[in-house]
């Protein structure tokens, strides 16, 4: 099954963290410290089966009720199919058809067990329920018609309420009762039609179902849940030597031996054979470091294991030197990297949900990046959850992998939209890691620098230069801000610097008040002030043509309406404005000759640029 969305409710420091959505391949939890980032994973890590309770730790400082921890899993139809035979149920089409369109949530509580949700439960009891009301409808009927009876009238009508077993027990009842005055019944017939009417009571009182099914699913379903590997360090160090006879049991040989596909057992077997032992090693040796050398960029190393007599001794050589080093003499840096690549690529798998708490947190710069290619290399084969403030460990071409991680006042909320609700401290990193995905960054940029409102903006630009025919628009550089509401902090930095910029700005009302601001308290001349259009209430996306809008920015939801502006319908149907500009851009980046803009479009976006370029003319 694999992990969709994720809500937690009274753990910790969070009230109700509202749901999470996992990105397609790594998941990024991005937030300050302090901000709960470190609680939604062990959380996360509490849902795995091999936790029997949550911990009392968890339970919020309040006394505001007791966790609960909702995950929501895609689970495909032959697996459904099998549940279904292992626990013999029927699963009906339209039961298919929920699970598959909104998944199957299943919630752990604080005593460790696992509830259905309520629709999904409801929807396999169905058939169930309906049945056995049916069976219980005759019943009724069948004893309503003997109490007709003289002979039967005093018998006391059963009431068929609460579980099975307690149905059962009344209709049993009834039947002795019954059953012991039928011989006063004088007529032969009658007395024949009771007694066949009582076995009905019987027959049909047996086929009700004892167990809801729901409950046998949910029993057979938690098997197939995810393991929860958490990692909140990676200390453990490659012991330099110790005996053979030990390396089995010991963790980081063994992940070291699984990363390299290396048979301990084999090499153990060969005994006195120095040779094969020797061949054996060097042959995983080289396997290993081949591939652990495409994710260190630092310096060339290879990874070395070798016998001696008994024992095993494991150490690093630089390349092309003979040196043999204990792994405990080289940097700390280096030390935790090969560890977090060991114990990640050994616990790598797609039942396996990995959780890392500030990976690569004492790591330089570069040696982050080459833990982000683990992280992504780990996520082609199972699901990668990890927390960061670190703008080395954010892609700027995959925004679409970072959660907010927020602290508010009622409590930790995640937010899945990157351009909502978050202060200065939180944004920081995803600004400065888009920051350095430009060629320059506008703390050292010279000339030509255009102040955007946001991200989105920033995009939509980007790709539309594309269309434009070569010319100095090449040389301008997109700064994009955190809201219109942020551009006249950077303008002053800029003026600061002394760097030439402009600013352009939408045409509604927080760009106008922004423009009299920058005017008025910071004298910027009118001709540096440039809004996407001199119509009101136009913003950036309203420069697309309502066909173009629909075609090649929307996705699944277009819009109807043709007097409806493109950046009101998206206020409406609360879409994420920076992720469907970011899929823009991504598609006109790998193949613009598969976006057909109209010339509406393209002349609309090339009169901003020429106002670009005439601004910056002296």
């Amino acid at each position: 099954m694999k992990l969709i969305k994720f809500r937690i409710t009274k753990y910790k420091s969070i009230k109700d963290s509202g749901y999470c959505w996992l990105a397609s391949d790594l998941t990024i939890l991005a937030g300050k410290n302090e901000s709960g980032k470190t609680a939604i994973l062990e959380a996360l890590r509490d849902f795995d089966t091999d936790v029997e309770k949550i911990p009392d730790d968890a339970l919020p400082l309040d006394e505001s009720g007791q966790p609960v921890i909702e995950l929501c899993f895609e689970i495909n139809k032959p697996t459904l199919d099998e549940i279904a035979k292992e626990i013999k149920i029927t699963i009906d089409k339209p039961t298919y058809n929920l699970i598959d369109s909104k998944g199957l949530m299943i919630l752990k509580n604080h005593n460790g067990s696992y509830d259905l949700e309520k629709g999904v439960a409801e929807a396999l009891d169905k058939q169930k329920n309906e049945t056995d009301q049916q069976h219980i409808q005759k019943i009724q009927t069948i004893v309503k018609k003997l109490r007709e009876i003289e002979q039967l009238s005093n018998i006391v009508e059963p009431k068929f309420e609460g579980g099975v077993e307690t149905i059962q027990q009344a209709a049993t009842q009834f039947v002795t009762q019954a059953t012991d005055q039928i011989a006063s019944i004088p007529e032969e017939v009658k007395k024949e039609k009771s007694s066949e009417m009582l076995a009905i009571i019987t027959t049909e009182a047996n086929a009700l179902q004892k167990g809801r099914p729901s409950s046998k699913f949910l029993e057979e379903v938690v098997l197939y849940i995810p393991n929860f590997i958490f990692f909140s360090d990676f200390l453990d160090i490659l012991p330099f030597e110790l005996p053979l006879s030990e390396a089995k049991e010991h963790k980081v040989v063994k992940d070291f031996a699984k990363v390299a596909g290396l048979d301990l057992d084999k090499v153990i077997q060969a005994g006195t054979n120095t040779q094969l032992r020797r061949n054996i090693l060097s042959r995983h040796s080289a396997t290993i470091s081949g591939d652990f050398m495409d994710y260190w960029g630092q310096d060339k190393l290879d990874l070395i294991a070798e016998p001696d007599g008994d024992k095993l001794r494991l150490g690093v050589k630089e390349s092309g030197k003979t040196m043999l080093f204990k792994p405990e003499q080289r940097s700390k840096g280096f030390q935790w990297f090969l560890s977090f690549y060991l114990r990640l690529n050994a616990e790598k798998d797609e039942t396996n949900i990995i959780l890392i708490d500030e990976p690569g947190l004492y790591l330089h710069a570069k040696a982050q990046k080459d833990v982000l290619k683990v992280l992504k290399k780990i996520s082609k084969e199972g699901q990668v959850i990890f927390s960061t403030h670190s703008p080395y460990l954010i892609d700027a071409r995959r925004l679409d992998r970072i959660r907010l991680i927020l602290k508010e006042d009622n409590g930790t909320r995640i937010e899945n939209k990157i351009h909502k609700g978050a202060d200065n401290e939180t944004l920081t990193p995803i600004i400065t890691a888009i920051g350095l995905d430009l060629t320059q960054q506008f703390s050292i940029t010279g000339k030509r620098n255009v102040l955007l409102e946001g991200i989105s903006d920033y995009y939509f630009l980007r790709a539309l230069k594309e269309y434009l025919p070569e010319s100095e628009a090449d040389q301008v550089n997109l700064i994009p801000c955190v809201g219109a509401s942020k551009i006249p902090q950077i303008a002053s930095l800029l003026i600061g610097w002394d760097l030439e910029f402009l600013t352009v700005l939408d045409n509604d009302r927080e760009g106008k008040r922004i423009a009299r601001e920058l005017s008025e308290k910071l004298s910027i001349d009118e001709s540096k002030i440039i809004f996407v259009s001199n119509r009101d209430d136009f913003s950036i996306e309203d420069l697309f043509s309502h066909d173009d809008f629909n075609t090649f920015v929307l996705e699944d939801i277009k819009n109807s309406r043709q007097d409806l502006l493109n950046s009101k319908f998206l206020k409406e149907k609360k879409l994420d404005k920076v992720l469907l500009a970011k899929k823009f851009f991504e598609k006109i980046e790998r193949d613009k000759s598969q976006t057909s803009l109209s010339q509406d479009t393209i002349g609309v976006f090339k009169v901003i640029f020429d106002k670009i370029l005439a601004g910056f003319k002296p």
